[in-house]
């Protein structure tokens, strides 16, 4: 039973556990009838297919083998990392910035004052800071430069450093005091991406969850498929039985009308087992290709030969319990309530874009001049005499403001959708649940009723048997007793079929609820990892093996 197996960690390499799977629960009839199907065990599976190589798996081993290497689960891996970084995507918005420049030009301009002369030289500008982005939306910046300024031909009223060094440092800071202010505004881009990592986390769960239910559904109907392959193998091999037993009633009361209805029946049952057994060897096909195992290559021609029983012990359930578990742990409705956190983001600031744009600037510089590099930089911190100091304001608002107000009714209106969607989702998962629990009482009382009727079939049967003895052999009592074994046959593979269904739905009914991995004893405590280490940077496609880089 796949809800006893151990834990499993997804997270490393993910293995078959060590202990036995619970044995299958006694049968709920001690009647003795003639049974076709009998016990669909391993043994009888590698007698049906002798010739060829057959490899056994349990339904735990499946699934281990299924969560190691399926695609589909490799594939939805890289989103968590993804959405990692683009949290600190957004988180480098608050990095400090190095800045700088460096320009060198050639002057040769009139002069307007006491003399006509013209001023002629070189300079040479630079400039080097740090600029950060602050969590209430400032800007701040420190940066220091120096000007160095080559004159050969001025004015005698301004030669006094001929060749000179004009340095400088100072600060400024520009602060939002209403459009773009406060953390909730200027770290909504790093919440959004932290609210998408989580979504993205809840996704991978459920697609880990579905991978498990298809590997369980594949694997069941595996199961399916083998017992039929039994059945209508022993099915035609009664009915060989019957043909040699009318053969050699020829000298009594059999003639050609009674030798063609059963060899017609023959050939009839004999085309049935090879559409079962392709049946049979497409559904090992498909397992192999949801496990996506290497060492079970669906190139390879080998048959898988599932050992599991299917459970059919009743198990009680408490309605308003499932559906409340459902509400819980089901990842849509943790994914819509992560939608609500992200629309409730996006609000904040579309009703912070309406307010007007109001910056106040304040700044300082201390300056200073000397003909050697050195001094020119020490006076602009001591002394410092020459000091700037400035401040000013700067507003700005759009005539209409028709942009930002579309935005907020958008964003509202967005808000209200996921707020309708969540309450649509909970409304599906309370049906769903509930569905699966009626599927649950449904395929379990099936059972019991065909199981009632391959005991009829059995019966019916049995005593066309004991009659075939004492009743003349004519082609109506030839043909009821090839329709009882027909419908033995039927009963038999659907009370397999019903019992097949039943854990079906206890399966769905775990999916349904959004705790699958741990009816399965599986866990996902550790960041998804897309390969472990021995397949690290390495995915297989169709039997080749490819780089990811």
């Amino acid at each position: 039973a796949p809800g006893n197996a151990p834990a499993v960690d997804l997270a490393q390499a993910v293995t078959p556990a060590d202990s036995d799977p619970a044995p299958a629960t006694a049968p709920r009839s001690s009647a003795t009838a003639p049974s076709y199907a009998g016990q669909i065990t391993a043994e009888s599976a590698v007698r049906l297919n002798a010739n060829e190589n057959v490899l056994s798996l349990s339904l735990q081993e499946a699934i281990a083998r299924g969560l190691k290497n399926a695609l589909a689960i490799k594939v939805e891996a890289y989103n968590p990392a993804i959405k990692e970084s683009q949290i600190i995507e957004a988180e480098a918005a608050f990095d400090p910035v190095l800045f700088g420049g460096s320009q060198w030009s050639s002057n040769d301009q009139p002069q307007f004052g006491f003399t006509a002369s013209s001023e002629l030289g070189q300079s040479w500008q630079n400039q080097i800071g740090i600029k950060k982005l602050l969590p209430s939306g400032a800007q701040a910046q420190i940066s220091t430069g120096f000007t160095y300024r080559d004159i050969s031909d001025q004015a005698t009223i301004n030669a006094r450093f001929p060749n000179s060094y004009a340095a400088n440092i100072g600060a400024q800071i520009t602060q939002p005091l209403l459009k773009g202010f406060g953390t909730d505004v200027n770290f909504a881009n790093i919440y959004l991406a932290q609210r998408d990592r989580r979504i993205s986390l809840a996704q991978f769960r459920r697609q880990v969850i579905q991978t498990v239910a298809d590997i369980e559904e594949a694997y069941y109907n595996l199961v399916l498929a083998k017992a039929n392959v039994y059945v209508q193998e022993r099915l035609l091999q009664v009915t060989i039985s019957t043909q040699e037993h009318i053969k050699a009633r020829v000298e009594v009361d059999a003639d050609k009308i009674q030798i063609s209805q059963v060899g017609a029946a023959v050939e009839s049952r004999n085309a049935e087992l090879i559409r079962a057994r392709a049946t049979h060897r497409n559904a090992s096909d498909r397992l192999k290709t949801v496990m996506n195992d290497p060492a079970l290559d669906i190139r390879n021609n080998s048959l898988l030969n599932p050992t599991d029983k299917p459970l059919s012990a009743p198990i009680a359930f408490n309605i308003a319990e499932q559906i409340d578990i459902g509400l819980r742990q089901r990842t849509e409705l943790q994914e819509a309530r992560l939608q609500i956190e992200r629309a409730d983001i996006v609000l904040t600031v579309a009703k912070n874009d309406l307010l007007p744009k109001l910056d106040v600037t304040l700044s300082a510089q201390s300056n200073s001049l000397d003909s050697n590099f050195g001094s020119s930089y020490g006076d602009t911190v001591s002394p410092a005499h020459n000091i700037d100091f400035g401040a000013g304001l700067r507003f700005e608002l759009p005539l209409g403001n028709n942009e930002a107000d579309a935005k907020l009714r958008r964003t509202l209106n967005q808000r209200d959708q996921a707020l309708v969607q969540m309450a649509r989702i909970a409304q599906e998962i309370v049906l769903d649940v509930k569905q699966q629990l009626r599927d649950i009482l449904t395929s379990y009382q099936e059972i019991q009723a065909r199981e009632r009727s391959r005991l009829s079939a059995a019966n019916q049967l049995e005593a066309i048997i004991q009659k075939e003895a004492i009743a003349p052999l004519t082609p109506e009592f030839l043909n009821l007793k090839l329709q009882a074994q027909s419908q033995l046959a039927q009963a038999e593979l659907s009370e397999i079929a019903t019992s097949i269904g039943y854990n079906l739905a206890l399966m769905k009914l775990e999916k349904a609820k959004g705790t699958l991995l741990e009816y399965n004893r599986i866990a996902l405590d550790r960041l998804p990892m897309t390969h472990d280490n021995s397949d690290k940077g390495k995915i297989r496609f169709m039997g080749q093996t490819y780089t990811v880089k």
